[in-house]
């Protein structure tokens, strides 16, 4: 089990944070959009994302950590954005090199897919932005 001290959050924070993922999903078809720490712990989550923690953070870090070794060795540079495209939908991962979080966001519609990644990236520079001078501890399981 990790150690939820990992990371401390102003209780303001949160709530801004909540709002802005609660935000992207009132104005597009995402859901279950949520802030996550590259260790894999959940910091931020819109009402709609999935109670199941694994699905939104210890997978996903585990999904990016390879997906930016394998972008790196074909020589396509730093991890941007990862998709997971399964029978009924998409996951969507958003993340960069130098921050230590990543957004996630699921849709069902492939139509809109680029749209999409523009949103995700404009809303994860924002998200990240009030996330500047956080620090994370190291995580123990």
């Amino acid at each position: 089990m990790k150690n939820l001290s990992e990371i401390q959050l102003d209780k303001d924070l949160q709530i801004d944070l909540h709002r802005m993922l609660e935000l992207l999903e009132s104005s597009t078809d995402l859901e279950g959009t949520a802030l996550v720490t590259k260790t894999g712990l959940r910091i931020a989550s819109s009402t709609h994302a999935s109670t199941d923690v694994d699905q939104h953070s210890a997978s996903p870090a585990t999904l990016v950590s390879l997906a930016n070794k394998v972008s790196q060795g074909l020589d396509f540079g730093n991890l941007k954005q990862l998709v997971v495209t399964g029978e009924n939908g998409y996951t969507i991962i958003t993340t960069t090199e130098e921050s230590k979080f990543m957004l996630l966001s699921h849709s069902k519609r492939a139509s809109t897919l680029g749209y999409y990644f523009h949103r995700l990236s404009k809303a994860f520079g924002k998200l990240v932005a009030l996330l500047v001078d956080i620090q994370i501890g190291e995580a123990t399981y």
